[in-house]
């Protein structure tokens, strides 16, 4: 099994994290075209695979989020949540999740659909942005192929959330990142987790009509909770509440 590689502790604005302790890098976000802060660790782990930590004491189940009424394209983007605020959270995570890859199309893809009619141009450009800053973080080519195996994935792991205005929800993600440089068994698998706030605003009449959730730059200075591992009381502490099953 491979080797499993985590930092510690960066602060990133919702780009993949640089390779040095204490660096700051500012990346555009492909998705939501939001500035946001995110705190990242990857440091070495013995035994290959990441420690389980004991579950706090009546901590609350996880909650699911919501189905998507469509699937978008063949890369089967989820697209169409309830104008509710789990459906706020939940279109957040999908973005998010999308746009975090180490492929340029399909970074570019999410980037567009995620994103409001008069920011698409912007989330088009810094697509790119974002795909090269993760390819330079694993250690790959900034463009071109990818070594056969490559891969980077994207998890929700925690959220939480409160509403802004109406029609807006100011959400935070905790999301975990897996990746790998591929060649073969012998490449490290990168893990690390992520904490990001965005803001989301419901678009009606979007999506054939039937309306959506988008990011939209926040106006107000961006507040992120502490990354804590679910379970854990410092994650009931900060508020998240645990994402049960996979994601949309």
């Amino acid at each position: 099994m491979s080797p499993t590689v985590e930092e510690s502790v960066l602060d990133v604005d919702l780009g993949p994290p640089g390779r040095a302790f204490r660096r700051k890098v500012v990346v555009a976000a492909a998705a939501a075209v939001v500035t946001a802060t995110a705190f990242a660790g990857w440091s070495v782990l013995r035994g290959g695979a990441e420690p389980q930590r004991p579950a706090a004491s009546g901590s609350p189940a996880g909650i699911t989020l919501a189905t998507p009424s469509a699937y978008h394209g063949d890369a089967g983007y989820p697209i169409g949540f309830p104008r509710t605020e789990l459906g706020a959270v939940s279109a957040a995570a999908a973005a998010l999740e999308a746009a975090w890859t180490l492929d340029p199309v399909q970074a570019e893809q999410a980037a567009v659909l995620y994103a409001l009619p008069e920011h698409r141009e912007a989330a088009r450009d810094g697509a790119g942005a974002t795909v090269s800053g993760w390819r330079k973080t694993i250690g790959l080519p900034v463009d071109g192929p990818l070594p056969e195996g490559a891969a980077l994935r994207t998890r929700t792991i925690g959220v939480q959330w409160h509403n802004r205005a109406e029609d807006q929800v100011q959400v935070s993600l905790l999301v975990r990142v897996t990746a790998t440089e591929g060649t073969g068994d012998a490449a490290p698998t990168y893990s690390s987790p992520f904490a990001m706030s965005v803001l989301m605003v419901w678009r009606p009449g979007i999506r054939d009509g039937t309306g959506d959730w988008f990011n939209t730059p926040d106006p107000l200075p961006t507040v992120v909770p502490p990354i804590a591992a679910p379970g854990t009381p410092e994650f009931i502490a900060a508020g998240w509440k645990a994402v049960a099953g996979p994601t949309p």
